[in-house]
């Protein structure tokens, strides 16, 4: 698995934080004393901070489980949460969740985006023998150019409009203008995705295509990682610019790209079963494009114990859906991915169904096996306690498949589309989709084969807005989504520091 051990990653944030302060122009948290000279001087200090960036965008999406709250809970179709916390979400729509400050903070996106920003800056200005070669140097820029791009792309996905740092903040002299601390307002949304796209632009231009079975296979970005991210940001501009016929034409060329050149293939669950199951999960499996690495052998894992025995601790602290003594979400018969399952007969023989799902027929036991790779703790006394080997799968190819689809059946392309819903559904023993070809039946189809497909992996919540698809989900109204709704609110406690900052409107006296 990943090369980059736990303890080399803090002792690298040390260093970083001593040397810039681990701040940016919304944290204003003290900057240290050191100077950028001492650190950016060999390609050895460079891979450890783009590790060290990988590390704070882990961290950014999985403290308190937080991609699954803006991509997964919010999406309502398959998993009940069990929790009270979590049922703020799914009761009735309320994001303003109890212990879950974090998900309304987009610090760590923030800290991530401008690590990167830091390391695109200071090694662009290092000379070419400081690097075994050329390329190795724009490796480097390149991957750290595509931390940068999925940072600002969750932050336009989540918020929407947001502020922009375009600079790196290395002295307190950046923070402080005519005694007064700087602020910056929100831009708006378009722009935030601007931002984000420019820089998978850049990585696409300097990363090469990798393969599986290379050390750092999906665990780090490579040219299709960032064609991917480059087939979602556009995409989601379209979505929210009128169907933008050039962003949905971008798209698609970046999908077509992956599926040509990534290297990548799809599994096949028929003939591939469990085994194949379990390699995508586990992960650096040969359908991988991007993934947040989860491994207890290079100390990046997470211990699960029976101690943890509510739902918060296995499925919220940590993304983990499978448990001897049932303390986990349930798949809902009253969620649209359920019943939209139970009453498709061609999904009668999917074999997701027993693949993905403990259970799956069960009304009360039926849980996500995504999370349940796990290796044993032999040191604990606990005879449960173990650590888990799931990886979080953020871009993976049956993605990029659907996003061709989905840009195809936008540009008029029903026949494509439906090629590529089929190829999905060969995959998994469903039958080709033989419904109608009109825009309003083809997003339903997309939208119904990336929710059983896409299950667990944080991406439901942003296929309805990217879709405009809410069957299923009573509490996102007309009226809500006219006004924001469909975005987290900004944390209070950022608008506070930063009065230039304006909640969103939806959110609005509800904090």
């Amino acid at each position: 698995m990943k090369k980059y051990t736990h303890s080399k990653i803090i002792a690298l944030m040390l260093v970083l934080c001593s040397t810039f302060g681990c701040t940016d122009m919304l944290d204003q948290e003290p900057l240290g004393l050191a100077t950028p000279q001492n650190f950016w001087v060999s390609q050895e200090n460079v891979e450890s901070a783009v590790a060290g960036d990988y590390a704070l965008l882990k961290e950014a999406l999985m403290t308190d489980s937080n991609f699954m709250l803006w991509g997964e809970f919010t999406g309502m179709t398959f998993m009940d949460s069990e929790n009270w916390i979590v049922d703020y979400i799914e009761g009735n729509g309320n994001y303003v969740l109890a212990y879950r400050d974090a998900s309304r903070n987009w610090k760590g996106f923030y800290r991530a985006a401008n690590w990167a920003l830091s390391i695109e800056k200071h090694v662009s200005e290092m000379p070419d023998s400081k690097f075994k070669s050329k390329a190795e140097k724009d490796r480097l820029i390149g991957e750290a150019a595509f931390i940068r791009s999925l940072a600002y792309f969750y932050i336009a996905r989540i918020w929407g409009d947001a502020p922009i740092v375009d600079e790196v903040i290395e002295t307190s002299d950046q923070l402080i203008k005519d005694g007064n601390i700087v602020t910056k307002p929100r831009e708006n949304e378009l722009k935030v995705l601007d931002v984000s796209l420019a820089a998978a632009n850049k990585a696409i231009g300097l990363l090469k295509y990798s393969s599986p079975g290379a050390s750092k296979w999906a665990i780090t970005a490579n040219k299709a990682s960032a064609e991917a991210l480059k087939a979602h940001i556009a995409l989601w501009y379209a979505s929210r610019d009128q169907d933008n016929i050039t962003m949905i034409n971008q798209a698609l060329a970046a999908a077509n790209s992956v599926i040509s050149n990534s290297n990548a293939s799809l599994i096949d669950y028929v003939n591939e079963g469990v085994d194949g199951f379990n390699d995508m999960c586990i992960g650096q499996s040969k359908t991988g494009l991007f993934e947040i690495n989860v491994s207890a052998t290079m100390n990046e894992s997470y211990r699960v114990s029976d101690e943890d025995a509510y739902v918060t601790g296995l499925t919220l602290t940590n993304p983990f859906f499978k448990d001897p003594n049932g303390n986990a979400p349930i798949i809902s018969e009253d969620f649209y991915g359920k019943e939209m399952m139970n009453s498709d007969s061609d999904r009668d023989n999917d074999i997701r169904k027993t693949l993905f799902f403990s259970d799956f027929d069960s009304s009360e036991q039926s849980s996500l096996l995504k999370y349940s790779q796990t290796a044993k703790d032999g040191q604990a006394s606990d005879s449960y306690a173990r650590f888990s080997e799931s990886n979080i799968l953020v871009f993976r190819l049956a993605d990029v498949y659907l996003l061709r689809a989905e840009a195809n059946m936008k540009l008029g392309n029903g026949a494509a589309a439906v090629a590529d819903i089929n190829m999905i559904r060969s995959k998994a023993n469903v039958p080709d989709y033989t419904g109608a070809t009109d825009r309003t039946s083809l997003t339903k189809a997309i939208f119904d084969e990336r929710a059983i497909e896409l299950v667990g992996e944080g991406q439901s919540g942003f296929d309805r807005i990217r879709l405009n698809y809410f069957s299923g989900v009573s509490w996102m109204t007309p009226g809500r989504i006219s006004h924001d709704g469909c975005f987290w609110p900004v944390d209070p406690s950022m608008i506070s520091i930063n009065p230039a900052l304006i909640q969103t409107d939806y959110w609005k006296g509800k904090l």
